[in-house]
Protein backbone atom coordinates (compact mmCIF):
# COMPACT_ATOMS: atom_id res chain seq x y z
CA UNK A 1 0.00 0.00 0.00
CA UNK A 2 1.39 3.58 -0.78
CA UNK A 3 2.59 4.68 2.07
CA UNK A 4 0.69 8.52 1.57
CA UNK A 5 -2.97 6.47 1.20
CA UNK A 6 -1.77 6.29 5.31
CA UNK A 7 -0.95 9.83 5.65
CA UNK A 8 -4.29 10.75 3.83
CA UNK A 9 -5.92 8.44 5.57
CA UNK A 10 -5.29 10.49 9.23
CA UNK A 11 -5.77 13.63 7.27
CA UNK A 12 -9.47 12.13 6.63
CA UNK A 13 -10.45 11.09 9.90
CA UNK A 14 -8.81 14.31 11.22
CA UNK A 15 -11.01 16.71 9.32
CA UNK A 16 -14.13 14.46 9.32
CA UNK A 17 -15.11 14.98 6.14
CA UNK A 18 -13.73 13.69 2.57
CA UNK A 19 -14.34 17.00 0.95
CA UNK A 20 -12.27 19.17 3.96
CA UNK A 21 -9.00 16.74 3.92
CA UNK A 22 -9.12 16.71 -0.52
CA UNK A 23 -9.05 21.03 -0.06
CA UNK A 24 -6.50 20.40 3.20
CA UNK A 25 -4.29 17.65 0.46
CA UNK A 26 -5.03 19.39 -2.67
CA UNK A 27 -6.43 16.39 -4.28
CA UNK A 28 -9.71 15.32 -5.93
CA UNK A 29 -12.28 14.46 -4.03
CA UNK A 30 -12.89 11.13 -6.13
CA UNK A 31 -9.43 10.22 -5.43
CA UNK A 32 -9.34 10.15 -1.51
CA UNK A 33 -13.06 8.07 -1.97
CA UNK A 34 -11.07 5.49 -3.95
CA UNK A 35 -7.86 4.86 -1.94
CA UNK A 36 -10.22 4.32 1.07
CA UNK A 37 -12.38 2.43 -1.00
CA UNK A 38 -9.07 0.31 -1.45
CA UNK A 39 -8.24 0.16 2.06
CA UNK A 40 -11.51 -1.34 3.05
CA UNK A 41 -10.72 -4.19 0.61
CA UNK A 42 -7.16 -4.24 1.64
CA UNK A 43 -8.50 -5.45 5.25
CA UNK A 44 -11.72 -6.59 4.03
CA UNK A 45 -13.97 -4.20 6.68
CA UNK A 46 -15.74 -1.14 6.63
CA UNK A 47 -13.31 1.61 8.21
CA UNK A 48 -15.43 4.72 8.43
CA UNK A 49 -19.44 5.24 8.43
CA UNK A 50 -20.45 7.40 6.09
CA UNK A 51 -23.20 9.74 6.66
CA UNK A 52 -24.14 13.34 4.74
CA UNK A 53 -22.00 15.32 7.44
CA UNK A 54 -19.81 13.58 9.06
CA UNK A 55 -17.47 10.17 8.83
CA UNK A 56 -17.94 8.36 12.55
CA UNK A 57 -14.36 5.88 12.88
CA UNK A 58 -15.72 2.12 13.46
CA UNK A 59 -13.44 0.01 15.53
CA UNK A 60 -11.41 -1.49 12.83
CA UNK A 61 -10.99 2.49 11.62
CA UNK A 62 -9.75 2.88 15.09
CA UNK A 63 -7.45 0.76 15.24
CA UNK A 64 -6.17 1.20 11.55
CA UNK A 65 -5.43 5.33 12.53
CA UNK A 66 -3.55 4.49 15.29
CA UNK A 67 -1.39 2.39 13.58
CA UNK A 68 -1.23 5.07 10.69
CA UNK A 69 0.20 7.52 12.64
CA UNK A 70 2.99 4.59 14.13
CA UNK A 71 3.76 3.42 10.76
CA UNK A 72 4.10 7.27 9.60
CA UNK A 73 6.36 8.29 12.79
CA UNK A 74 8.80 5.21 11.58
CA UNK A 75 9.10 6.21 7.95
CA UNK A 76 9.48 10.05 8.99
CA UNK A 77 12.16 8.66 11.67
CA UNK A 78 14.26 7.05 9.16
CA UNK A 79 14.38 9.78 6.59
CA UNK A 80 15.09 12.02 9.24
CA UNK A 81 17.89 9.94 10.79
CA UNK A 82 19.28 9.04 7.41
CA UNK A 83 19.24 12.86 6.90
CA UNK A 84 21.36 13.46 9.96
CA UNK A 85 23.44 10.66 8.71
CA UNK A 86 24.46 12.33 5.40
CA UNK A 87 24.69 15.67 7.02
CA UNK A 88 27.22 14.46 9.76
CA UNK A 89 24.91 15.54 12.99
CA UNK A 90 25.06 13.52 16.11
CA UNK A 91 21.06 12.04 15.25
CA UNK A 92 18.38 11.68 16.54
CA UNK A 93 16.76 10.25 20.38
CA UNK A 94 13.43 8.70 19.81
CA UNK A 95 12.57 7.78 23.28
CA UNK A 96 9.31 7.05 24.66
CA UNK A 97 8.45 7.79 28.28
CA UNK A 98 5.59 6.75 30.39
CA UNK A 99 3.05 9.85 31.73
CA UNK A 100 4.55 11.03 34.61
CA UNK A 101 5.40 14.51 33.66
CA UNK A 102 6.14 16.89 35.46
CA UNK A 103 9.34 15.16 36.45
CA UNK A 104 12.44 17.46 37.10
CA UNK A 105 14.50 13.86 37.33
CA UNK A 106 14.50 12.90 34.31
CA UNK A 107 14.19 16.55 32.99
CA UNK A 108 17.33 17.02 34.46
CA UNK A 109 18.92 14.14 32.56
CA UNK A 110 17.78 14.85 29.64
CA UNK A 111 18.82 18.40 29.62
CA UNK A 112 22.44 17.23 30.79
CA UNK A 113 22.73 14.87 28.24
CA UNK A 114 21.57 17.54 25.72
CA UNK A 115 24.21 20.22 27.16
CA UNK A 116 26.95 17.33 26.55
CA UNK A 117 25.78 17.12 22.55
CA UNK A 118 24.43 19.76 21.91
CA UNK A 119 23.44 18.56 18.49
CA UNK A 120 21.14 15.46 19.26
CA UNK A 121 17.49 16.41 18.31
CA UNK A 122 15.34 14.43 20.27
CA UNK A 123 11.59 12.64 19.46
CA UNK A 124 9.56 12.12 22.69
CA UNK A 125 6.70 10.12 22.58
CA UNK A 126 4.69 10.51 25.98
CA UNK A 127 2.43 7.04 26.80
CA UNK A 128 1.12 4.42 29.19
CA UNK A 129 4.08 1.40 29.86
CA UNK A 130 2.42 -1.35 27.59
CA UNK A 131 2.15 1.67 24.65
CA UNK A 132 5.95 2.09 25.32
CA UNK A 133 6.94 -1.51 24.77
CA UNK A 134 4.86 -2.08 21.41
CA UNK A 135 6.35 1.14 20.05
CA UNK A 136 10.18 -0.14 21.09
CA UNK A 137 9.11 -3.82 19.09
CA UNK A 138 7.80 -1.78 15.96
CA UNK A 139 10.75 0.51 16.25
CA UNK A 140 9.36 3.31 16.40
CA UNK A 141 11.18 4.42 19.02
CA UNK A 142 14.76 3.05 20.42
CA UNK A 143 14.97 3.71 24.48
CA UNK A 144 11.93 3.81 26.74
CA UNK A 145 11.10 4.70 30.19
CA UNK A 146 8.33 2.29 31.95
CA UNK A 147 6.95 1.09 34.86
CA UNK A 148 6.30 -2.47 34.76
CA UNK A 149 6.94 -3.54 38.49
CA UNK A 150 10.16 -5.18 38.11
CA UNK A 151 8.86 -7.62 35.40
CA UNK A 152 10.57 -7.15 32.04
CA UNK A 153 9.70 -9.13 29.15
CA UNK A 154 12.02 -11.89 28.09
CA UNK A 155 12.28 -9.58 24.88
CA UNK A 156 13.85 -6.54 26.18
CA UNK A 157 16.63 -5.80 28.10
CA UNK A 158 16.91 -3.00 31.58
CA UNK A 159 19.54 -1.03 30.87
CA UNK A 160 19.30 0.43 34.24
CA UNK A 161 16.53 2.23 36.56
CA UNK A 162 15.84 4.72 38.40
CA UNK A 163 14.09 3.83 42.34
CA UNK A 164 11.04 6.08 43.19
CA UNK A 165 8.78 6.04 46.02
CA UNK A 166 5.11 6.71 46.36
CA UNK A 167 4.57 10.13 47.96
CA UNK A 168 1.91 12.91 48.92
CA UNK A 169 1.95 16.29 47.06
CA UNK A 170 -0.15 18.95 48.01
CA UNK A 171 -0.83 22.49 48.82
CA UNK A 172 0.78 24.21 51.87
CA UNK A 173 -2.81 25.09 52.51
CA UNK A 174 -3.97 22.07 52.83
CA UNK A 175 -6.33 20.98 55.54
CA UNK A 176 -4.77 17.15 55.98
CA UNK A 177 -0.80 17.30 56.25
CA UNK A 178 1.48 20.46 57.71
CA UNK A 179 4.44 20.92 55.81
CA UNK A 180 6.65 20.55 58.65
CA UNK A 181 5.89 16.60 58.83
CA UNK A 182 8.82 14.86 57.38
CA UNK A 183 7.38 11.41 56.59
CA UNK A 184 3.30 11.06 56.36
CA UNK A 185 1.91 7.16 57.09
CA UNK A 186 0.27 5.57 54.60
CA UNK A 187 -2.65 4.74 57.00
CA UNK A 188 -3.47 8.50 56.88
CA UNK A 189 -4.40 8.80 53.64
CA UNK A 190 -8.00 6.97 54.91
CA UNK A 191 -8.72 9.96 55.97
CA UNK A 192 -8.09 12.49 52.90
CA UNK A 193 -9.41 13.04 49.20
CA UNK A 194 -7.01 11.90 46.78
CA UNK A 195 -5.71 12.65 43.53
CA UNK A 196 -4.52 9.24 42.01
CA UNK A 197 -2.35 8.47 38.72
CA UNK A 198 -4.10 5.47 36.10
CA UNK A 199 -1.10 4.12 36.64
CA UNK A 200 -1.21 3.52 40.27
CA UNK A 201 -4.85 2.73 40.64
CA UNK A 202 -5.05 -0.71 40.71
CA UNK A 203 -1.75 -1.47 43.27
CA UNK A 204 -3.12 1.74 45.80
CA UNK A 205 -6.66 0.03 45.53
CA UNK A 206 -4.44 -3.32 46.59
CA UNK A 207 -2.95 -1.31 49.17
CA UNK A 208 -5.57 0.34 50.40
CA UNK A 209 -8.01 -2.86 51.36
CA UNK A 210 -4.72 -4.37 53.44
CA UNK A 211 -4.78 -1.03 55.91
CA UNK A 212 -8.35 -1.41 55.44
CA UNK A 213 -8.62 2.19 54.84
CA UNK A 214 -11.16 3.68 52.26
CA UNK A 215 -9.62 7.19 51.10
CA UNK A 216 -12.00 9.52 48.65
CA UNK A 217 -11.24 9.33 45.66
CA UNK A 218 -11.38 13.17 43.34
CA UNK A 219 -9.39 12.11 40.40
CA UNK A 220 -8.13 9.57 38.59
CA UNK A 221 -6.20 10.63 35.82
CA UNK A 222 -3.23 9.63 32.89
CA UNK A 223 -1.50 13.15 33.36
CA UNK A 224 0.38 13.23 36.41
CA UNK A 225 -0.01 17.23 35.75
CA UNK A 226 -4.14 16.75 35.91
CA UNK A 227 -3.38 14.84 38.98
CA UNK A 228 -0.85 16.99 40.88
CA UNK A 229 -3.96 19.83 39.38
CA UNK A 230 -6.22 18.93 42.20
CA UNK A 231 -3.35 19.41 45.01
CA UNK A 232 -2.24 22.76 43.63
CA UNK A 233 -5.90 23.72 44.06
CA UNK A 234 -6.11 22.28 47.63
CA UNK A 235 -8.96 19.86 46.15
CA UNK A 236 -7.31 16.76 47.46
CA UNK A 237 -3.56 14.82 48.06
CA UNK A 238 -1.99 14.06 44.96
CA UNK A 239 -0.10 10.45 44.90
CA UNK A 240 2.89 10.56 42.94
CA UNK A 241 5.69 8.48 42.39
CA UNK A 242 8.97 10.58 42.49
CA UNK A 243 12.97 9.58 43.60
CA UNK A 244 13.38 13.11 45.08
CA UNK A 245 10.97 14.39 46.89
CA UNK A 246 13.01 17.67 47.18
CA UNK A 247 12.61 18.18 43.73
CA UNK A 248 9.03 18.56 43.65
CA UNK A 249 9.12 21.24 46.24
CA UNK A 250 7.43 24.89 44.84
CA UNK A 251 6.33 28.19 46.19
CA UNK A 252 3.02 26.80 47.26
CA UNK A 253 3.11 23.36 47.14
CA UNK A 254 5.20 20.53 49.16
CA UNK A 255 6.20 16.76 48.71
CA UNK A 256 6.63 13.98 51.08
CA UNK A 257 7.31 10.35 51.46
CA UNK A 258 4.83 7.95 52.05
CA UNK A 259 5.36 5.52 55.19
CA UNK A 260 4.21 2.37 56.49
CA UNK A 261 5.11 0.20 60.06
CA UNK A 262 3.65 -2.93 57.66
CA UNK A 263 6.54 -4.45 56.29
CA UNK A 264 4.38 -5.65 52.82
CA UNK A 265 2.82 -2.51 52.70
CA UNK A 266 6.63 -0.68 53.11
CA UNK A 267 7.85 -2.58 50.15
CA UNK A 268 5.12 -1.80 47.80
CA UNK A 269 5.54 1.95 48.35
CA UNK A 270 9.28 1.47 46.37
CA UNK A 271 8.54 1.42 43.06
CA UNK A 272 11.49 1.54 39.98
CA UNK A 273 11.32 3.20 36.93
CA UNK A 274 13.28 1.09 34.28
CA UNK A 275 15.24 2.60 31.21
CA UNK A 276 14.83 -0.38 28.52
CA UNK A 277 15.69 -1.59 24.77
CA UNK A 278 15.02 -4.30 22.68
CA UNK A 279 16.74 -7.72 22.81
CA UNK A 280 18.94 -8.44 19.90
CA UNK A 281 18.43 -4.78 18.81
CA UNK A 282 21.90 -2.75 17.88
CA UNK A 283 21.16 0.38 19.12
CA UNK A 284 22.14 3.95 16.96
CA UNK A 285 25.29 5.50 17.96
CA UNK A 286 23.20 8.27 19.67
CA UNK A 287 21.64 5.74 21.67
CA UNK A 288 23.94 3.97 22.77
CA UNK A 289 25.58 7.20 23.86
CA UNK A 290 22.47 8.09 25.95
CA UNK A 291 21.80 4.80 27.53
CA UNK A 292 25.76 5.36 28.52
CA UNK A 293 24.75 8.55 29.70
CA UNK A 294 21.96 7.26 31.94
CA UNK A 295 24.17 4.69 33.66
CA UNK A 296 26.60 7.16 35.13
CA UNK A 297 24.60 9.73 36.14
CA UNK A 298 21.15 8.62 37.48
CA UNK A 299 23.14 8.38 40.81
CA UNK A 300 24.55 11.85 40.48
CA UNK A 301 21.67 14.10 39.20
CA UNK A 302 19.55 14.71 42.25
Amino acid sequence: MNIDFYRNYIEIVDKGTLSAAARELHVAQSALSNQLKQFEEEYKTQLLIRSSRQMELTDAGRILYKRAKDIIALVDASYKEIDACIEGSQGILRLGVTQAYPDNYVNNLLVGFQRENPEVKFEIREEDSREVLELLKAGVIEIGFTRINGHIPANFNEETSIVERMSIFCSRNNPWIKPEEETVAFERLGGMTLAISRGVEEQLTEMFERANISPEILSVSTSRSNTMMWAEAEAAVAIIRTNSTEQMEYHNTFCRPLVSDDPTLQEMLQTSRSIITLKNHILSAVGARFVNYMKEHIEIVR
